[in-house]
């Protein structure tokens, strides 16, 4: 079949109707290496102890620190990615205000990190924390800065979209010109990550005693790409910042880290400070167990064709797109070639592009078949 013929097939709705009526699905049920995010998340036992640590934060305002760590593609952007996800549901519907940032490339310096939470605040937090101070301004006690003390007092005394803008730009790290001098008060930019960071620290504590923001979920992934483009002068500076906002924070802050076990041996050894504030691992394994991948091929095909039945109002087919012999063979081969390189296991990422693969393979069957 020509290629202009084949994209025809795949354009049509009796295509996918074909695939229905054999699988019960719509697509491929596998992500394939390169689609590693938007991914279903099959529930671990590791699941379980990251709820309790967001349950315990909810409700002691403390914060908590938790590293996700695991070798490449044993699942931790999809950990991260689900938890993203189930936090911006559940703090959706409680009371009080919460913010949720999921950063899957973090930037080489800190003080990129810490102006993107500014960023993700907005002039909409700004609006309203200033309501809030209007009506009672002794929250601003709690900001170290006289600067900031200043500014968030002036800002309280404000009415128009102008000073919110002024404080933006400031908390940003632009240059301080004559307006924010004369408008805020404030004489110092804030262009370093310390004040970055002081900063940061001001406006959680001063916005949680208003009551304008009961906490901030910060979730890093793949932190460990820093070791490979900066040097070791630049990663001890990114990773004592890192630390900085750990410390300048003991309320108010749930962060989630996912990095590799050589990164975080890597990085303690580097900054020995950090290994304390670190405790607290969780850690993914790759797949070492005919079972377990069984069961993982299964909950993707399950999904699938949930998704395809809300999807459709009959009843779709019954044969899995692929057996359980087809998953267990081609998973025991993964796992003798992993074997034989060292590894421990096989990645689930690798298995999962596997699988997409093979039905792949029975899929583009499918629409030859119709096709005909």
């Amino acid at each position: 079949m020509a290629l202009l013929d084949r994209l025809k097939s795949a354009s049509q709705a009796e295509d996918a109707d074909l695939l229905y009526l054999m699988f019960g699905i719509l697509a491929n049920p596998f992500p394939a290496a390169n689609q590693t995010s938007a991914n279903p998340h099959r529930p671990i036992e590791a699941d379980a102890e990251v709820e309790q640590r967001i349950v315990t934060f909810v409700r002691e305002q403390r914060s908590q620190v938790v590293v996700v760590e695991g070798t490449q593609g044993v699942g931790k952007t999809n950990f991260l990615n689900h938890f993203e996800s189930e936090i911006r549901k559940a703090m959706g519907q409680l009371g009080g205000y919460y913010m949720v940032r999921y950063l899957a490339d973090p930037e080489p310096s800190f003080d990129g990190t810490t102006r993107r939470i500014f960023e993700e605040l907005g002039t909409d937090h700004l609006k309203r924390l200033r309501k809030r101070l209007r009506r009672d301004n002794s929250a601003v006690s709690d900001a170290r800065s006289q600067d900031m003390r200043t500014a968030l007092l002036r800002l309280a005394k404000s009415t128009s979209q102008y000073e919110i803008d002024l404080m933006m730009q400031w908390l940003l790290g632009l240059r301080v010109l004559k307006a924010h001098r004369l408008s805020l008060g404030v004489q110092f930019r804030l262009d370093t990550v310390e004040s970055k960071t002081a900063a940061l620290r001001d406006i959680v504590q001063v916005s949680a005693a208003a009551g304008a923001l009961n906490g901030l979920f910060l979730l890093l992934d793949e932190l460990e790409k820093h070791g490979g483009v900066l040097g070791p002068t630049a990663i001890v500076r990114y990773l004592s910042a890192l630390r900085s906002v750990v410390d300048a924070l003991p309320e108010r802050l749930f962060l989630m880290i996912g990095i590799t076990p050589d990164a975080l041996r890597r990085y303690a050894a580097i900054l020995p400070a950090l290994r304390g504030r670190l405790q607290n691992q969780i850690t993914l394994e790759p797949l070492d167990d005919e079972n377990e991948a069984l069961d993982l091929a299964r909950f993707y095909i399950r999904t699938a064709r949930r998704e395809a039945r809300r999807q459709r109002s009959k009843d779709g087919g019954e044969t899995w797109v692929l057996s359980r012999e087809e998953v267990t063979d081609h998973f025991e081969k993964l796992l003798a070639a992993a074997e034989r390189v060292g590894d421990r296991g096989v990645r689930q990422r690798e298995f999962l592009h596997r699988l997409h693969e093979l039905a792949e393979e029975k899929i583009q069957g499918v629409s030859d078949q119709g096709g005909e």
